[in-house]
C-alpha cells in the first residue's frame, strides 16, 4: 500500500506553480472523477486525472495527504515525457516507481488522462484496472451530463435568491456559492473553486458544534471578514448527512442584518404604513406643519415632536420617516412608558447571552441595531428614566453602543425622532431631565397642534372616520345631521383626533339610521348637560355665571371662551371686566 516514502516521492516530482482557474470545460470530467469511488478498486497507488500539460484536476488515493497535490504540475526528474499507454519505469532506492496513462476523453482541444502511479513494477493487471476505471468514469460522464443540465436550473434559481447560499465540507472549504453569497461576503465564485478563498475563522466554532452535535444552528448573528469590512449577518446552518447518516459537509443561509430587521418589522407590525397624504385636514394651520414636517424629513438630524395625546404624533413620524432618503429602511417604534424600568434599558440597547438570569438564550438584538440605518421612535421620552438618558446621550455623540454584558463596540446609524405630551424644557428646569439631551434631541423643533386650534378640519375628519370605520362595521352611514354637528363643533375635544375617532365608533354602533343623529352622539359619549352652558342660541342672556363656567371649562382661555361664546376676544375681556371675575 501507500507508504510515506512513495508520498514524499511523489511530491518531489510535482512542481508548485499553482495554476489559478481552469476552464469550466473541466467540470464534468472533474465531477465524473470525483463522484466515481475509487477506494473500492484496493488501489495500490495513486490515481491522478490530468490535462495536457500534465496538471492535476484531481487526485484519488486512500491518504488525505494526496489533496495537497492538486493544482500543481506532474514533472518527470528525468524530464522525459510521459507516452499515453506506455508504462515508464524509474529506480527509486528500493522501489520501482510505474507511471501508466489512459486517455479518458478529448474535451474541445484539450485531452485529459488518467495516470496511475504505483510503487509496484507495472503489469497487465495495472493496465486493465486503469482502463476499467477510465470507461467507468465515461459512462458515468454521460449520466452527469444529463445531470448537470437539470442541476443548472436548480443552480439558476439558487442565484436568484437573496439570501447567502453555501456549501462547505468536513474541513470548513467552501464547495458551492450562490451568487447573493458573493456579494455580501465580497468574493468571487472562481476563488471557491479554486480553493483559494475558505470560511473565514468565525466559523469554524459553528462547523464543530454542528459536527459535535448533529444538529442545526438556527438564526445566530455572524460575523464573517468581507473584502472590505466585517460584515454582519443572521445565520442558519444545517448539517447534511449521506446515506449512512454520516455528515459529510454543511449547508448555510444567510441574509444581511438589515434584511432581517425589516422582516421582524413587518412581523411586528412596523411597516410604516402612514404618509404625509394620509395626515387629513385642509386647516392653515395643519398645512403650515405638514410644509416643516417635510422639510425636517429631508435632514439626517434628529426631530423632537411635541403635542397633546392622540393628536397623532407616531403619525408624523412615520410620514418623516417615508418621505426621507431613509424610507427603504427599517422604522422601529417604542414607547417608553411602555416597558417595565428594568427592561427600556435591554429593549434599547439589546444583551449577551448570559447577561442576566432569564437573558434569552443567544441574546437578544436592541431596537437601536434594529433601526441601524433608518429611523428609531421614542415616543413618551419624558417617562425615561435619568440613568438611561445619560446612556442614550452617549450613544447620539458616538454613534456607538455596547450591548448589555457586551463588550463589542457596534456602530450604528439612527434618525432620532422623540415625541412626548409633556413639556420637556420645564421637565429640564426641574432637573427631571438632561439638558444636554434635550439639546441633542431638539435639533429641529415640530409641535402638533391639537383639534380644537383647528376646528375647520374637524367635519373633514368626521366625514372620513364614518367612511372608515362605517365600512370596517359594514354600515352604509351618509354623515351627521346639523344638531350633530353642532353638538360636535361646541365640544373642547381633550383627546383630540384620537378621542373623535372612538366617538364616531360608539356612534356608528349606536345609530340605527343612514345618518348620525345628536342622540347617538350624546350616547357615544359627549355630555349634553356641558352644552346647555356655551351654544348661544339657547341662552337669554350671556350672564356672569355662564361666563365664569365657560372660562372654567376653558381653563382661562379668552380665545376658546370667545369661540364657544359666539363673542370676540375684546368682548370677552370686557365682560371680565364688568363681572369683576377673578382668575
Amino acid at each position: 500500500m501507500i507508504n510515506s516514502h512513495m508520498l514524499k516521492y511523489i511530491d518531489s516530482i510535482l512542481k508548485r506553480d499553482n495554476r489559478g482557474d481552469y476552464n469550466k470545460n473541466f467540470e464534468i470530467i472533474n465531477d465524473s472523477f470525483r463522484f466515481y469511488d475509487i477506494n473500492s478498486q484496493e488501489l495500490d497507488g495513486i490515481l491522478l486525472l490530468l490535462d495536457e500539460d500534465n496538471f492535476l484536476i484531481n487526485v484519488k488515493g486512500n491518504n488525505e495527504y494526496t489533496q495537497g497535490f492538486m493544482g500543481r504540475k506532474l514533472i518527470l526528474p528525468t524530464n522525459e515525457k510521459i507516452k499515453i499507454g506506455k508504462p515508464f519505469l524509474l529506480n527509486e532506492g528500493k522501489y520501482m516507481i510505474s507511471y501508466f496513462k489512459v486517455p479518458v476523453i478529448k474535451y474541445g482541444k484539450i485531452s485529459f488522462a488518467l495516470c496511475y502511479i504505483t510503487r509496484s513494477q507495472y503489469s497487465n493487471d495495472n493496465r486493465n484496472l486503469v482502463q476499467n476505471i477510465a470507461l467507468k468514469i465515461h459512462k458515468s460522464m454521460e449520466i452527469l451530463k444529463k445531470y448537470n443540465q437539470n442541476s443548472n436550473f436548480l443552480l439558476q434559481y439558487l442565484d436568484s435568491i437573496d439570501e447567502g447560499i453555501s456549501t462547505c465540507d468536513m474541513h470548513g472549504r467552501i464547495t458551492y456559492v450562490n451568487k447573493a453569497c458573493c456579494d455580501i461576503l465580497g468574493i468571487k465564485k472562481e476563488e471557491v473553486i479554486n480553493r483559494t478563498r475558505e470560511v473565514s475563522p468565525e466559523y469554524r466554532p459553528i462547523l464543530k458544534e454542528i459536527l459535535k452535535n448533529r444538529k442545526s444552528i438556527i438564526d445566530v448573528e455572524y460575523f464573517p471578514k468581507g473584502k472590505a469590512e466585517t460584515v454582519h449577518l443572521i445565520n442558519s446552518t444545517y448539517p447534511v448527512f449521506n446515506d449512512k447518516e454520516d455528515i459529510i459537509g454543511t449547508i448555510d443561509i444567510f441574509r444581511g442584518i438589515k434584511r432581517s430587521t425589516r422582516l421582524a418589522n413587518t412581523l411586528m407590525g412596523q411597516n410604516v404604513s402612514y404618509k404625509f397624504e394620509n395626515i387629513i385636514g385642509e386647516s392653515n394651520l395643519l398645512k403650515e406643519k405638514i410644509g416643516l414636517a417635510k422639510s425636517f424629513a429631508l435632514s439626517h438630524a434628529n426631530i423632537y415632536i411635541q403635542g397633546e395625546s392622540g393628536t397623532g404624533k407616531e403619525l408624523f413620524a412615520q410620514s418623516i420617516h417615508n418621505f426621507s432618503k431613509r424610507k427603504s429602511e427599517p422604522f422601529i417604534a417604542i414607547n417608553c412608558a411602555n416597558f417595565p424600568l428594568e427592561l427600556v434599558d435591554s429593549e434599547l440597547f439589546g444583551y449577551e447571552e448570559g447577561a442576566f438570569t432569564g437573558a434569552k438564550k443567544g441574546g437578544k438584538i436592541g431596537k437601536f441595531e434594529l433601526a441601524n440605518g433608518g429611523t428609531l421612535f421614542l415616543d413618551e421620552i419624558g417617562e425615561m428614566q435619568l440613568h438611561l438618558q445619560a446612556k442614550l446621550l452617549r450613544v447620539l455623540e458616538t454613534r456607538t453602543l455596547f450591548r448589555i454584558g457586551g463588550n463589542k463596540p457596534i456602530k450604528i446609524d439612527v434618525k432620532i425622532i422623540a415625541a412626548t405630551n409633556r413639556d420637556l424644557y420645564q421637565m429640564v428646569k426641574d432637573g427631571e431631565f438632561r439638558e444636554d439631551l434635550y439639546y441633542r434631541l431638539k435639533v429641529l423643533y415640530l409641535e402638533i397642534p391639537p383639534l380644537r386650534d383647528r376646528k375647520d378640519d374637524l367635519f373633514l375628519l368626521t366625514d372620513y372616520l364614518i367612511k372608515k370605520i362605517g365600512t370596517g362595521m359594514g354600515k352604509e352611514v351618509i354623515g351627521v345631521d346639523s344638531e350633530g354637528k353642532r353638538l360636535l363643533g361646541h365640544h373642547d375635544w381633550p383627546g383630540n383626533v384620537r378621542e373623535l375617532e372612538n366617538i364616531i365608533a360608539r356612534a356608528l354602533f349606536i345609530c340605527d339610521k343612514n345618518i348620525i343623529t345628536k342622540d347617538d352622539i350624546v350616547k357615544a359619549g359627549i355630555r349634553l348637560e356641558k352644552q346647555n352652558v356655551i351654544i348661544k342660541n339657547e341662552l337669554k342672556e350671556i350672564n356672569r355665571d355662564i361666563l365664569i363656567r365657560t372660562l372654567k371649562q376653558t381653563n382661562g382661555n379668552k380665545k376658546k371662551t370667545a369661540e364657544i361664546l359666539g363673542l370676540s376676544r375684546p368682548t370677552i375681556y370686557r365682560m371680565i371686566r364688568k363681572y369683576n371675575v377673578k382668575l
